[in-house]
């Protein structure tokens, strides 16, 4: 399964940009991957890990941020169409993987 995190933290002052840093920083910590600003995703296989993923988001998240999770299965994330523009940094997020038929 693939978990999805999009978030919302204020940027008005100087503190909430420092805590929305942190909050970045601590979801790259965890292995998510960056797909936009404010979305990251992560590949989670075992029911432990994210329920103990999602306890360290909810304790790390700021007083006034906000996050949705969204589970998707693996059917669902290998259908994603993504549309770069001429210029956008080409990368990959998940390593290529051999499926035999």
């Amino acid at each position: 399964m693939m978990l999805l995190v999009c978030f919302d933290l204020p940027r008005t002052t100087k503190f909430e940009r420092k805590q929305a840093n942190k909050y970045q920083k601590k979801l790259i910590e965890l292995g998510f991957t960056r797909k936009q600003f404010s979305l990251y995703e992560r590949e989670i296989k075992q029911k432990k890990t994210r329920e103990k993923v999602i306890e360290v988001l909810r304790t790390e998240l700021p007083s006034t941020g906000m996050i949705t999770l969204y589970l998707l299965p693996n059917e669902v994330n290998d259908k994603q169409i993504t549309i770069l523009g001429e210029n956008a940094v080409k990368r990959t997020i998940r390593k290529p993987r051999i499926v035999f038929l």
